[in-house]
Protein backbone atom coordinates (compact mmCIF):
# COMPACT_ATOMS: atom_id res chain seq x y z
CA UNK A 1 0.00 0.00 0.00
CA UNK A 2 1.30 3.49 -0.82
CA UNK A 3 2.26 5.76 2.03
CA UNK A 4 -0.54 8.11 3.13
CA UNK A 5 -0.05 11.85 3.27
CA UNK A 6 0.25 13.13 6.80
CA UNK A 7 -2.73 15.29 7.76
CA UNK A 8 -5.62 16.46 5.63
CA UNK A 9 -7.89 14.37 3.48
CA UNK A 10 -6.48 12.26 0.67
CA UNK A 11 -7.91 12.28 -2.85
CA UNK A 12 -9.94 9.18 -2.03
CA UNK A 13 -12.11 11.52 0.09
CA UNK A 14 -12.48 14.19 -2.58
CA UNK A 15 -15.95 14.77 -4.03
CA UNK A 16 -16.30 12.82 -7.28
CA UNK A 17 -18.49 13.96 -10.12
CA UNK A 18 -20.08 12.59 -13.27
CA UNK A 19 -18.15 13.09 -16.50
CA UNK A 20 -19.76 14.39 -19.66
CA UNK A 21 -19.81 12.39 -22.88
CA UNK A 22 -18.46 14.93 -25.35
CA UNK A 23 -14.69 15.08 -25.78
CA UNK A 24 -14.55 18.86 -25.40
CA UNK A 25 -16.35 18.63 -22.06
CA UNK A 26 -14.07 15.75 -21.07
CA UNK A 27 -10.97 17.89 -21.57
CA UNK A 28 -12.54 20.56 -19.35
CA UNK A 29 -13.30 17.98 -16.67
CA UNK A 30 -9.74 16.61 -16.85
CA UNK A 31 -8.38 20.10 -16.15
CA UNK A 32 -10.63 20.68 -13.14
CA UNK A 33 -10.02 19.71 -9.55
CA UNK A 34 -9.91 17.17 -8.13
CA UNK A 35 -8.52 15.28 -11.18
CA UNK A 36 -5.23 17.24 -11.46
CA UNK A 37 -4.67 16.95 -7.70
CA UNK A 38 -5.54 13.25 -7.84
CA UNK A 39 -2.98 12.64 -10.59
CA UNK A 40 -0.34 14.67 -8.73
CA UNK A 41 -1.01 12.56 -5.66
CA UNK A 42 -0.64 9.32 -7.65
CA UNK A 43 2.66 10.44 -9.19
CA UNK A 44 3.97 11.67 -5.82
CA UNK A 45 3.00 8.44 -4.07
CA UNK A 46 4.44 6.31 -6.87
CA UNK A 47 7.76 8.13 -6.92
CA UNK A 48 7.98 8.14 -3.11
CA UNK A 49 7.42 4.37 -3.13
CA UNK A 50 10.21 3.98 -5.73
CA UNK A 51 7.81 2.55 -8.29
CA UNK A 52 9.25 1.73 -11.69
CA UNK A 53 5.80 1.60 -13.31
CA UNK A 54 2.33 2.94 -12.58
CA UNK A 55 -0.61 1.09 -14.09
CA UNK A 56 -4.14 2.41 -14.62
CA UNK A 57 -6.30 -0.72 -15.13
CA UNK A 58 -10.02 -0.79 -15.80
CA UNK A 59 -12.43 -3.14 -14.07
CA UNK A 60 -16.17 -3.29 -13.42
CA UNK A 61 -16.09 -0.71 -10.61
CA UNK A 62 -13.85 1.86 -12.26
CA UNK A 63 -10.08 2.22 -12.42
CA UNK A 64 -7.45 0.49 -10.29
CA UNK A 65 -4.13 2.26 -9.83
CA UNK A 66 -1.24 -0.15 -9.31
CA UNK A 67 2.42 0.48 -8.50
CA UNK A 68 5.21 -1.87 -9.56
CA UNK A 69 7.56 -1.83 -6.57
CA UNK A 70 10.67 -4.01 -6.69
CA UNK A 71 9.26 -5.85 -9.68
CA UNK A 72 5.86 -6.73 -8.15
CA UNK A 73 2.54 -4.94 -8.78
CA UNK A 74 0.51 -3.66 -5.80
CA UNK A 75 -3.05 -2.27 -5.88
CA UNK A 76 -2.95 1.14 -4.19
CA UNK A 77 -6.06 3.06 -5.18
CA UNK A 78 -9.56 2.54 -6.61
CA UNK A 79 -10.90 5.39 -8.74
CA UNK A 80 -14.66 5.65 -9.15
CA UNK A 81 -16.10 5.42 -12.71
CA UNK A 82 -17.26 9.05 -12.49
CA UNK A 83 -13.62 10.19 -12.29
CA UNK A 84 -11.77 7.38 -14.05
CA UNK A 85 -12.32 8.51 -17.65
CA UNK A 86 -11.39 12.09 -16.78
CA UNK A 87 -8.20 10.82 -15.12
CA UNK A 88 -7.18 8.85 -18.23
CA UNK A 89 -7.96 11.90 -20.39
CA UNK A 90 -5.84 14.10 -18.14
CA UNK A 91 -2.92 11.69 -18.65
CA UNK A 92 -3.37 11.79 -22.42
CA UNK A 93 -3.55 15.59 -22.48
CA UNK A 94 -0.31 15.93 -20.48
CA UNK A 95 1.46 13.41 -22.76
CA UNK A 96 0.28 15.18 -25.94
CA UNK A 97 -1.76 12.21 -27.06
CA UNK A 98 -4.91 12.31 -29.17
CA UNK A 99 -7.68 12.43 -26.58
CA UNK A 100 -10.34 11.45 -29.16
CA UNK A 101 -8.52 8.33 -30.36
CA UNK A 102 -9.47 5.35 -28.21
CA UNK A 103 -9.33 2.57 -30.78
CA UNK A 104 -5.56 2.42 -31.27
CA UNK A 105 -2.58 2.21 -28.93
CA UNK A 106 -0.69 5.45 -28.35
CA UNK A 107 2.66 6.46 -26.86
CA UNK A 108 3.66 9.69 -25.19
CA UNK A 109 5.82 11.18 -22.49
CA UNK A 110 5.89 13.93 -19.89
CA UNK A 111 8.21 15.18 -17.14
CA UNK A 112 7.50 15.56 -13.44
CA UNK A 113 9.73 17.41 -10.97
CA UNK A 114 9.46 16.16 -7.40
CA UNK A 115 11.77 16.75 -4.42
CA UNK A 116 14.24 18.51 -6.71
CA UNK A 117 14.57 15.58 -9.13
CA UNK A 118 13.22 15.44 -12.65
CA UNK A 119 11.38 12.26 -13.56
CA UNK A 120 10.65 11.30 -17.14
CA UNK A 121 7.31 9.51 -17.59
CA UNK A 122 6.80 7.26 -20.61
CA UNK A 123 3.12 6.58 -21.25
CA UNK A 124 1.56 3.84 -23.34
CA UNK A 125 -2.16 3.26 -23.87
CA UNK A 126 -3.94 0.20 -25.20
CA UNK A 127 -7.68 -0.28 -25.81
CA UNK A 128 -9.22 -3.07 -23.73
CA UNK A 129 -12.77 -4.38 -23.51
CA UNK A 130 -13.29 -2.31 -20.34
CA UNK A 131 -11.57 0.91 -21.44
CA UNK A 132 -8.18 2.44 -22.22
CA UNK A 133 -5.44 0.95 -20.04
CA UNK A 134 -2.49 3.24 -19.36
CA UNK A 135 0.98 2.08 -18.30
CA UNK A 136 3.48 4.69 -17.11
CA UNK A 137 7.22 3.96 -16.89
CA UNK A 138 8.91 6.18 -14.28
CA UNK A 139 12.52 7.16 -14.92
CA UNK A 140 14.90 9.58 -13.23
CA UNK A 141 16.47 11.46 -16.11
CA UNK A 142 19.69 12.26 -14.25
CA UNK A 143 20.36 8.89 -12.67
CA UNK A 144 24.01 8.06 -12.10
CA UNK A 145 25.75 4.80 -12.83
CA UNK A 146 29.30 4.73 -11.58
CA UNK A 147 30.11 1.41 -9.94
CA UNK A 148 29.54 -1.96 -11.57
CA UNK A 149 29.71 -3.64 -8.18
CA UNK A 150 26.62 -1.73 -7.04
CA UNK A 151 24.66 -3.77 -9.58
CA UNK A 152 25.21 -6.93 -7.55
CA UNK A 153 28.06 -8.56 -9.48
CA UNK A 154 30.27 -10.91 -7.47
CA UNK A 155 33.96 -9.98 -7.36
CA UNK A 156 35.01 -12.57 -9.93
CA UNK A 157 32.14 -11.60 -12.24
CA UNK A 158 32.99 -7.91 -11.91
CA UNK A 159 36.59 -8.59 -12.89
CA UNK A 160 35.37 -10.36 -16.02
CA UNK A 161 33.03 -7.50 -16.99
CA UNK A 162 35.74 -4.90 -16.35
CA UNK A 163 38.00 -6.94 -18.61
CA UNK A 164 35.31 -6.98 -21.30
CA UNK A 165 34.90 -3.20 -21.42
CA UNK A 166 38.66 -2.60 -21.47
CA UNK A 167 38.85 -4.29 -24.88
CA UNK A 168 39.28 -1.83 -27.79
CA UNK A 169 36.75 -3.58 -30.03
CA UNK A 170 34.35 -6.49 -30.09
CA UNK A 171 30.79 -7.10 -28.88
CA UNK A 172 29.43 -7.37 -25.32
CA UNK A 173 25.84 -8.53 -24.87
CA UNK A 174 23.50 -8.22 -21.88
CA UNK A 175 20.64 -10.70 -21.97
CA UNK A 176 17.53 -11.63 -20.03
CA UNK A 177 13.77 -10.99 -19.98
CA UNK A 178 12.09 -7.58 -20.10
CA UNK A 179 12.68 -5.52 -16.95
CA UNK A 180 15.69 -7.46 -15.66
CA UNK A 181 18.08 -4.47 -15.64
CA UNK A 182 19.97 -5.05 -18.89
CA UNK A 183 19.95 -1.39 -19.90
CA UNK A 184 21.13 -0.32 -16.45
CA UNK A 185 24.07 -2.71 -16.76
CA UNK A 186 25.04 -1.24 -20.14
CA UNK A 187 24.73 2.34 -18.82
CA UNK A 188 27.00 1.43 -15.91
CA UNK A 189 29.52 0.00 -18.35
CA UNK A 190 29.33 3.16 -20.47
CA UNK A 191 29.95 5.33 -17.42
CA UNK A 192 33.14 3.38 -16.80
CA UNK A 193 34.45 3.82 -20.36
CA UNK A 194 33.07 7.27 -21.25
CA UNK A 195 36.15 9.44 -21.81
CA UNK A 196 36.49 12.73 -23.66
CA UNK A 197 39.14 11.16 -25.90
CA UNK A 198 36.54 8.66 -27.21
CA UNK A 199 33.50 9.12 -29.43
CA UNK A 200 30.77 7.25 -27.54
CA UNK A 201 27.37 6.94 -29.22
CA UNK A 202 24.11 5.19 -28.34
CA UNK A 203 20.96 4.35 -30.28
CA UNK A 204 17.96 3.61 -28.08
CA UNK A 205 14.19 3.22 -28.12
CA UNK A 206 13.67 5.43 -26.21
CA UNK A 207 16.65 7.26 -24.66
CA UNK A 208 16.06 6.43 -20.99
CA UNK A 209 18.85 8.35 -19.24
CA UNK A 210 21.03 11.25 -20.29
CA UNK A 211 24.78 10.65 -20.15
CA UNK A 212 27.01 13.74 -20.36
CA UNK A 213 29.64 13.41 -23.07
CA UNK A 214 27.73 10.76 -24.99
CA UNK A 215 25.91 11.25 -28.30
CA UNK A 216 22.53 9.63 -27.81
CA UNK A 217 20.22 8.89 -30.74
CA UNK A 218 16.59 7.83 -30.48
CA UNK A 219 14.77 5.46 -32.81
CA UNK A 220 11.78 7.06 -34.54
CA UNK A 221 9.36 4.58 -36.09
CA UNK A 222 7.18 7.40 -37.45
CA UNK A 223 9.86 8.31 -40.00
CA UNK A 224 11.21 4.75 -40.39
CA UNK A 225 14.40 5.58 -38.45
CA UNK A 226 15.12 2.10 -37.10
CA UNK A 227 17.96 0.57 -35.09
CA UNK A 228 19.51 -0.73 -38.31
CA UNK A 229 19.35 2.64 -40.10
CA UNK A 230 20.62 4.52 -37.06
CA UNK A 231 23.45 2.06 -36.57
CA UNK A 232 24.55 2.43 -40.19
CA UNK A 233 24.55 6.21 -39.79
CA UNK A 234 26.54 6.04 -36.55
CA UNK A 235 29.26 3.94 -38.18
CA UNK A 236 29.92 6.91 -40.50
CA UNK A 237 30.50 9.12 -37.42
CA UNK A 238 33.92 7.64 -36.51
CA UNK A 239 32.72 5.99 -33.25
CA UNK A 240 34.93 4.30 -30.67
CA UNK A 241 32.08 2.78 -28.64
CA UNK A 242 28.47 2.16 -29.65
CA UNK A 243 25.58 1.06 -27.46
CA UNK A 244 22.62 -0.46 -29.33
CA UNK A 245 19.51 -0.45 -27.15
CA UNK A 246 18.31 -3.83 -28.40
CA UNK A 247 19.11 -6.32 -31.16
CA UNK A 248 15.65 -7.18 -32.49
CA UNK A 249 16.17 -8.35 -36.06
CA UNK A 250 18.61 -9.90 -38.50
CA UNK A 251 19.72 -6.62 -40.04
CA UNK A 252 20.57 -4.93 -36.73
CA UNK A 253 22.39 -8.08 -35.55
CA UNK A 254 24.51 -8.27 -38.70
CA UNK A 255 25.45 -4.58 -38.63
CA UNK A 256 26.37 -4.81 -34.92
CA UNK A 257 28.58 -7.85 -35.53
CA UNK A 258 30.22 -6.18 -38.51
CA UNK A 259 30.89 -3.03 -36.46
CA UNK A 260 32.55 -5.12 -33.74
CA UNK A 261 34.76 -6.75 -36.35
CA UNK A 262 35.85 -3.43 -37.86
CA UNK A 263 37.29 -1.87 -34.69
CA UNK A 264 34.32 -0.61 -32.65
CA UNK A 265 33.37 -1.68 -29.13
CA UNK A 266 29.67 -2.61 -29.36
CA UNK A 267 27.40 -3.02 -26.33
CA UNK A 268 23.85 -4.23 -26.75
CA UNK A 269 20.96 -6.16 -25.22
CA UNK A 270 19.27 -9.23 -26.59
CA UNK A 271 16.56 -11.58 -25.34
CA UNK A 272 17.51 -15.12 -24.28
CA UNK A 273 17.14 -17.29 -21.18
CA UNK A 274 20.82 -17.49 -20.24
CA UNK A 275 24.29 -16.69 -21.54
CA UNK A 276 24.89 -19.85 -23.65
CA UNK A 277 21.43 -19.53 -25.25
CA UNK A 278 22.42 -16.09 -26.54
CA UNK A 279 24.75 -17.72 -29.04
CA UNK A 280 21.84 -19.78 -30.38
CA UNK A 281 19.79 -16.57 -30.69
CA UNK A 282 22.54 -15.05 -32.83
CA UNK A 283 22.56 -18.18 -34.98
CA UNK A 284 18.81 -17.70 -35.45
CA UNK A 285 19.54 -14.20 -36.79
CA UNK A 286 21.39 -15.95 -39.66
CA UNK A 287 24.84 -14.91 -38.47
CA UNK A 288 27.54 -17.52 -39.27
CA UNK A 289 29.49 -19.01 -36.39
CA UNK A 290 32.84 -17.69 -37.62
CA UNK A 291 31.58 -14.07 -37.47
CA UNK A 292 30.13 -14.50 -33.97
CA UNK A 293 33.27 -16.18 -32.63
CA UNK A 294 35.49 -13.41 -33.98
CA UNK A 295 33.36 -10.56 -32.65
CA UNK A 296 31.92 -11.73 -29.31
CA UNK A 297 33.85 -10.76 -26.15
CA UNK A 298 31.43 -11.82 -23.44
CA UNK A 299 27.79 -12.25 -22.44
CA UNK A 300 26.11 -11.09 -19.24
CA UNK A 301 22.82 -12.81 -18.39
CA UNK A 302 20.90 -11.37 -15.46
CA UNK A 303 17.76 -11.21 -13.33
CA UNK A 304 16.59 -8.81 -10.63
CA UNK A 305 15.91 -10.22 -7.19
CA UNK A 306 14.29 -8.43 -4.24
CA UNK A 307 16.38 -7.70 -1.15
CA UNK A 308 15.18 -8.33 2.39
CA UNK A 309 13.85 -5.33 4.29
CA UNK A 310 16.47 -4.47 6.95
CA UNK A 311 13.79 -3.18 9.36
CA UNK A 312 11.94 -6.46 9.90
CA UNK A 313 14.58 -9.09 9.16
CA UNK A 314 14.78 -12.34 11.12
CA UNK A 315 16.92 -15.48 10.94
CA UNK A 316 15.82 -19.11 10.73
CA UNK A 317 17.26 -22.56 10.01
CA UNK A 318 15.99 -24.18 6.80
CA UNK A 319 14.66 -27.72 7.09
CA UNK A 320 15.81 -30.65 4.96
CA UNK A 321 12.76 -30.60 2.68
CA UNK A 322 13.33 -26.97 1.79
CA UNK A 323 16.99 -27.59 0.98
CA UNK A 324 16.03 -30.49 -1.28
CA UNK A 325 13.54 -28.28 -3.11
CA UNK A 326 16.34 -25.79 -3.67
CA UNK A 327 18.46 -28.53 -5.19
CA UNK A 328 21.35 -28.21 -2.74
CA UNK A 329 23.21 -30.70 -0.57
CA UNK A 330 21.29 -30.86 2.73
CA UNK A 331 24.39 -32.09 4.61
CA UNK A 332 26.47 -29.19 3.36
CA UNK A 333 23.81 -26.71 4.51
CA UNK A 334 22.81 -28.41 7.78
CA UNK A 335 24.19 -25.53 9.89
CA UNK A 336 23.17 -22.75 7.50
CA UNK A 337 21.00 -19.84 8.60
CA UNK A 338 18.79 -18.00 6.14
CA UNK A 339 17.07 -14.63 6.46
CA UNK A 340 13.46 -13.66 5.95
CA UNK A 341 11.31 -10.67 6.89
CA UNK A 342 7.93 -10.36 8.57
CA UNK A 343 6.86 -7.24 6.72
CA UNK A 344 6.51 -3.74 8.17
CA UNK A 345 5.39 -0.22 7.30
CA UNK A 346 8.84 0.60 5.89
CA UNK A 347 8.55 -2.09 3.20
CA UNK A 348 4.79 -1.78 2.54
CA UNK A 349 4.43 -5.07 4.45
CA UNK A 350 6.10 -7.05 1.65
CA UNK A 351 9.25 -8.02 3.57
CA UNK A 352 11.40 -6.68 0.73
CA UNK A 353 13.06 -3.37 0.03
CA UNK A 354 15.04 -2.63 -3.12
CA UNK A 355 16.49 -5.01 -5.67
CA UNK A 356 19.87 -6.32 -6.72
CA UNK A 357 21.11 -8.23 -9.73
CA UNK A 358 21.79 -11.92 -10.12
CA UNK A 359 24.29 -12.58 -12.89
CA UNK A 360 25.73 -15.24 -15.16
CA UNK A 361 28.85 -13.95 -16.95
CA UNK A 362 30.24 -16.01 -19.81
CA UNK A 363 33.74 -15.17 -21.00
CA UNK A 364 34.10 -15.99 -24.69
CA UNK A 365 37.56 -17.48 -24.30
CA UNK A 366 39.31 -19.53 -26.95
CA UNK A 367 37.49 -22.74 -25.99
CA UNK A 368 34.09 -21.07 -26.23
CA UNK A 369 35.04 -19.30 -29.48
CA UNK A 370 35.99 -22.63 -31.03
CA UNK A 371 32.61 -24.11 -30.08
CA UNK A 372 30.81 -21.08 -31.52
CA UNK A 373 32.88 -21.29 -34.71
CA UNK A 374 31.70 -24.88 -35.13
CA UNK A 375 28.11 -23.81 -34.26
CA UNK A 376 27.89 -26.25 -31.37
CA UNK A 377 24.68 -26.62 -29.36
CA UNK A 378 24.05 -24.43 -26.32
CA UNK A 379 24.18 -27.48 -24.01
CA UNK A 380 27.79 -28.14 -25.00
CA UNK A 381 28.67 -24.43 -24.72
CA UNK A 382 27.05 -24.29 -21.27
CA UNK A 383 28.99 -27.30 -20.01
CA UNK A 384 32.33 -26.01 -21.27
CA UNK A 385 31.61 -22.56 -19.84
CA UNK A 386 30.86 -24.09 -16.44
CA UNK A 387 34.00 -26.24 -16.64
CA UNK A 388 36.03 -23.08 -17.25
CA UNK A 389 34.55 -21.25 -14.25
CA UNK A 390 31.22 -19.71 -15.24
CA UNK A 391 28.83 -19.24 -12.31
CA UNK A 392 25.21 -19.92 -13.29
CA UNK A 393 22.20 -17.76 -12.42
CA UNK A 394 21.07 -20.40 -9.94
CA UNK A 395 24.46 -20.46 -8.20
CA UNK A 396 24.58 -16.65 -8.06
CA UNK A 397 21.10 -16.49 -6.53
CA UNK A 398 22.00 -19.16 -3.98
CA UNK A 399 25.02 -17.12 -2.90
CA UNK A 400 22.73 -14.16 -2.18
CA UNK A 401 20.42 -16.37 -0.13
CA UNK A 402 23.35 -17.66 1.91
CA UNK A 403 24.68 -14.13 2.36
CA UNK A 404 21.30 -13.04 3.76
CA UNK A 405 20.67 -10.56 0.96
CA UNK A 406 17.47 -12.19 -0.28
CA UNK A 407 14.98 -14.89 0.64
CA UNK A 408 14.39 -18.45 -0.45
CA UNK A 409 11.02 -17.35 -1.87
CA UNK A 410 12.79 -14.91 -4.16
CA UNK A 411 15.20 -17.65 -5.16
CA UNK A 412 12.27 -19.79 -6.33
CA UNK A 413 10.45 -16.82 -7.92
CA UNK A 414 13.35 -15.57 -10.00
CA UNK A 415 15.44 -18.66 -10.76
CA UNK A 416 13.97 -21.79 -12.28
CA UNK A 417 15.24 -24.77 -10.27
Amino acid sequence: MARKRQGGSGPENETLYDFKTSDGALIDVAEQAPVPRLLDYIFEAGITANSTDIHFDWHEDGLVVRFRIDGVLHDVLNVAPSTALALVSRLKVLANMDIVERRHAQDGRLSVTLFGNEHDMRLATVPTTMGEKVAVRVMTTRATFSNLKELGLADDQMQLVEGFIERPYGMILATGPVGCGKTTTLYSALMNINERSDNVMTIEDPVEYRIIGTNQVQVNSRVDFSFAEGLRAMLRQDPDTIMVGEIRDNETAKIAVWAALTGVLVLSTIHSNDAPSTVTTLFNFDIPGFLISNSLIGIVSQRLIRKICPHCIEKYKPDTDLLKQMGVDAKKYKDAEFNRAKGCAECFHTGHSGRTGVFEVMDCNEEIKDLIFRQTTREVIRQVARDTGMKTLKESALEKVRAGTTTVEEYFRVVYV
